[in-house]
C-alpha cells in the first residue's frame, strides 16, 4: 500500500468515527435540541472530537488541518446557540456580532506580516523590480551593504516563475553568541512528515561567521564622540579625549562599563587624584564635577563661564589617562562639558 492510499485510508477512518460518534450522541445525549444545556455540552464534546481528530491525522499522516479554524467554528457554534436559544435584544445580540468580529479581526491581525524569511520572499520579494525597491525590505542599518550590483546578481531570482524555478526552501537559523561564535540551526519540514526536524547543527567556521556576525569579536573603540548621546549633551561639550565605544554588543558595553567602575569606582582613588591636581577642584578650581558616565567614559564639569584653558584639560586626561593604563585602559575616554 502506497502512503497516499495509505492516508486517504486513515482519513476514511477518522471521518467515518467522527461522523459515527456524532450521531451517538444526537441520538443519546442531545434527546431535546431546545435545551441550552444539552446544545452546549454537545458541542464541547464535538470541539474535543475535532481535537483528537487533529491531533491523530497530523500524526499519523501527511494531512494538515488549520487548528484555528476548528476553534473558530466552536465559538461560533456557541455564538449561534445562544443566540437561538436565549432570549436576547438587540443590544446583546449585537454584542455576540461583536465578539465573532473580533476574534476573526485579531486572526487576520495575527497572520498578517510574514513571519519567516521564506514567507517574507513570497510576500514581497517576488514583487520587486528595482533596487530601490528592494532597500525597503530592508533593516535600515544595513540598506548601504546591498548595492545596485547585487541586485542585478539576485534579480533572475526573484521571480522563479519566468527566469528559475525554486526547487525547495530550507530555513536556517543563525545564533550568535557573547563570545562571537555563530551557530547554524537548520531545520526543514518534509512533504511526508509535519514535524519540524533537524537538518543541520553546527559551528561556524571564523571565515563564514565573520560574514553573518553583527557584533565584534571584541569591543570597538574608535568613535571621536560618545554614542546615542542627545544634541542639547553634544552642544554643552567642551571637548573629549581618548576612544569611545563605536561598536558593541549590550554584554560588551556592560563589561567594559564594569571594567572602568573596577579602576575608577571607589571614592579613594579620585580624591588621591585630586591631591595629585590640587586646586582644580571646585571651590578653588574650575572643576565643579566629575564621575563615571553608564555610557563608558569619564566626565568632568566645568561652569557655563569658565573660559577654557587647554593646559587645564591637558592636566587633568594626563593623569587619569596614566592611572587608566597602570590598570590596563589604554586611551581612557573623557567628555569635558559645561554647566549652567
Amino acid at each position: 500500500m502506497s502512503i497516499e492510499t495509505q492516508d486517504f485510508v486513515i482519513l476514511a477512518v477518522l471521518s467515518a468515527l467522527v461522523i459515527g460518534s456524532s450521531f451517538f450522541i444526537s441520538r443519546n445525549y442531545l434527546t431535546d435540541k431546545k435545551s441550552l444545556k444539552q446544545r452546549l455540552i454537545s458541542i464541547c464534546i464535538s470541539y474535543i472530537k475535532l481535537t483528537i481528530f487533529y491531533i491523530v491525522l497530523k500524526e499519523l499522516t501527511s494531512f494538515s488541518v488549520d487548528y484555528s479554524i476548528l476553534v473558530l467554528f466552536f465559538i461560533a457554534l456557541c455564538i449561534f446557540t445562544l443566540w437561538e436559544l436565549m432570549n436576547l435584544n438587540l443590544w446583546e445580540k449585537g454584542l455576540l456580532i461583536l465578539v465573532l468580529i473580533t476574534i476573526l479581526g485579531i486572526r487576520s491581525y495575527e497572520n498578517a506580516g510574514p513571519s519567516t524569511a521564506y514567507h517574507l520572499y513570497q510576500s514581497e520579494l517576488l514583487h520587486v523590480e528595482n533596487h530601490g525597491e528592494i532597500l525597503d525590505l530592508f533593516h535600515e542599518e544595513y540598506r548601504n551593504e546591498f548595492t545596485p550590483e547585487d541586485f542585478q546578481k539576485v534579480k533572475p531570482y526573484l521571480n522563479p516563475v519566468k527566469e528559475q524555478r525554486l526547487l525547495r526552501f530550507y530555513q536556517p537559523a543563525l545564533l550568535e553568541y557573547e563570545d562571537g561564535q555563530v551557530m547554524m540551526l537548520e531545520i526543514s519540514r518534509e512533504n511526508s512528515n509535519n514535524k519540524l526536524q533537524f537538518r543541520h547543527i553546527k559551528l561556524l567556521p571564523e571565515e563564514v561567521g565573520s560574514y553573518f556576525r553583527h557584533y565584534p569579536m571584541e569591543i570597538e573603540r574608535k568613535a571621536e564622540y560618545p554614542q546615542n548621546i542627545i544634541e542639547e549633551e553634544r552642544e554643552a561639550i567642551i571637548e573629549t579625549k581618548g576612544s569611545f565605544i563605536s561598536h558593541a554588543s549590550i554584554y560588551q558595553e556592560i563589561k567594559w562599563y564594569e571594567k572602568l567602575i573596577g579602576v575608577f569606582g571607589e571614592k579613594k582613588v579620585w580624591d588621591d587624584m585630586w591631591l595629585k591636581l590640587e586646586g582644580l577642584l571646585a571651590p578653588e578650581g574650575p572643576v565643579y564635577g566629575a564621575g563615571t558616565s553608564d555610557n563608558g567614559y569619564l566626565f568632568f564639569i566645568f561652569n557655563s563661564d569658565w573660559k577654557v584653558d587647554q593646559v587645564i584639560l591637558n592636566e587633568i586626561y594626563a593623569e587619569f589617562s596614566e592611572y587608566a593604563t597602570k590598570n590596563d585602559i589604554n586611551e581612557l575616554p573623557v567628555v569635558f562639558k559645561r554647566v549652567d
